[in-house]
């Protein structure tokens, strides 16, 4: 009996879940480590236009098993949006142009990764006094 490349992906989709959920779960009882900042990385996530709510807990996009067939940058991943920040090999799947993040020559695109970059607080720290000093020309008038 052959499998089509469709439900082969599909069965390597869960078992990677599965995974997760494992590690999420020693997590939780103290068998394995917490990233460190994960708290950072939840704050960003719970800003999030991907983010929604069942149950009372915050998922990247629709949970998992409400929505199998996904594109993780227009969708979210469906995990839990604490577990995930709580996985140091975890990423968002998208950037802060929430375009689909890239990894070069361990170099990532994710809203994570480049909220530790020092270059991307400079950018945004320029935006923001820029758009003051745009807000202060107005109200001069």
């Amino acid at each position: 009996m052959a499998t089509s490349a469709t439900a082969t992906g599909v069965i390597r989709y869960f078992l990677e879940a599965l995974g997760k959920f494992a590690t999420a779960r020693l997590r939780q009882v103290g068998a394995m480590r917490i990233y460190p900042q994960w708290e950072a990385r939840a704050a960003v996530c719970e800003r999030c236009p991907l983010r929604v709510i069942r149950c009372g807990v915050s998922y990247c996009g629709t949970p998992l098993l409400r929505q199998i067939d996904r594109d993780p940058t227009i969708d979210g991943c469906g995990c839990p949006c604490h577990d995930k920040a709580k996985s140091a090999e975890e990423h968002c799947p998208i950037d802060v142009h929430h375009q689909p993040a890239e990894r070069h020559n361990g170099e990532c695109s994710c809203k994570w990764c480049m909220a530790k970059n020092p270059k991307s607080e400079i950018r945004m720290t320029n935006q923001a006094r820029m758009t003051n000093d745009r807000m202060n020309t107005v109200s001069s008038f």
